[in-house]
């Protein structure tokens, strides 16, 4: 796909945020498993909601790959364990280092399967499933091509970038012709794909994967767990476009996902844009009236990021958060 992307297409995924019961634990785990080094706390205070970590950098030594813990008061709904748990992240890897991942694994006590080959989702490499104590599916990914700038800025144990997320979906064909509408993403049609999985390659490294569901297992945003969501790496003059063609057709959710509340029967609502519960994505919501979270007709949640590429390519790119935009928002309205 590189080098014919419509406007509008996704290039990596950028970071992602999943619950935990206890966010201690959940930060010294995933330091240990993929070497990330928590954010600093601006006002010298202990994080209650949750922890930021980083992954990797980008070329210039700014932020690049990064991941949440936050904290959920009530149990985590079950997974369906490993490679089969939704929504699972993995993480690029080098082959020649899968011995060195699968001792840090073993050190760290954590729930790990072994090395793997496979293709069943769109590209042949070998994969290690594994989860954090929470339950949250992952998994490291050594393909057989890295894509450019996979490893770049990578932790000191060599964990590269996201390389996927795995997340599900009750009607592949719908979520295709949403994905292709909003995020000017095709499948991918390879023939070692499963008969039950949509993969939509992204347009510099990295895919997203939808597996046939029947139900949906609940460890998603729209299910009420607490910003659990995934952002997505658009072209920085890309993403007002993007979320104006959203605002024109998909309702906004009056709901505010910093509240815990019980939804009911999330699965029958539509997809949607809904308030970011940051304190940019609030402001940003004052100006513009709409939020810039959105949800997919599985309640998967995401959000685009703007990135502007490095060196001329998008396989390594400086990241534009939401607050960039408030400038250009105010003289475009």
């Amino acid at each position: 796909m590189v080098g014919h992307e419509r406007p509008g297409t996704i290039y990596w995924i950028d970071h992602y945020l999943v619950n935990t019961n206890d966010s201690v634990r959940w930060e010294a785990f995933h330091a240990q498993v993929l070497g990330a080094t928590a954010w600093p706390d601006p006002n010298g205070k202990a994080v209650k909601r949750g922890f930021f970590q980083d992954i990797t950098s980008n070329g210039n030594g700014g932020r690049g790959t990064n991941h949440g813990g936050f904290v959920c008061p009530f149990p985590l709904p079950p997974s369906q364990g490993l490679g089969r748990g939704l929504p699972r992240y993995g993480f690029y890897i080098e082959a020649r280092d899968i011995e060195a991942h699968l001792g840090r694994l073993d050190a760290a006590g954590a729930v790990h399967g072994a090395p793997q080959r496979t293709e069943s989702e769109g590209e042949p490499g070998t994969t290690i499933y594994w989860q954090d104590p929470d339950a949250n599916q992952y998994e490291f990914w050594a393909p057989d091509v890295l894509p450019p700038g996979a490893m770049t800025g990578c932790t000191p144990v060599r964990v590269g970038r996201i390389s996927h997320g795995v997340f599900e979906s009750r009607d592949l064909a719908r979520t295709a012709a949403f994905f292709s509408r909003y995020c000017a993403l095709e499948p991918y049609a390879g023939p070692h794909v499963d008969a039950d999985t949509l993969v939509l390659p992204l347009g510099a490294g990295g895919r997203l994967v939808f597996k046939q569901v029947d139900e949906l297992a609940g460890r998603t945003t729209g299910c009420g767990l607490r910003d659990a969501h995934t952002a997505l790496i658009v072209r920085r003059e890309d993403f007002i476009p993007n979320l104006e063609r959203m605002w024109a057709e998909l309702p906004e959710w009056d709901y505010d996902p910093g509240k815990i509340r019980t939804i009911e029967n999330p699965g029958a609502l539509p997809a949607r844009t809904v308030l970011h519960i940051s304190p940019s994505g609030r402001k940003f919501k004052e100006m513009t009236g709409r939020g810039d979270d959105w949800l997919d007709w599985d309640t998967n949640m995401f959000h685009f990021q703007g990135g502007s590429p490095l060196a001329g390519s998008m396989s390594d790119y400086e990241n534009h958060p939401v607050e960039d935009y408030f400038d250009e928002w105010a003289v475009r309205a």
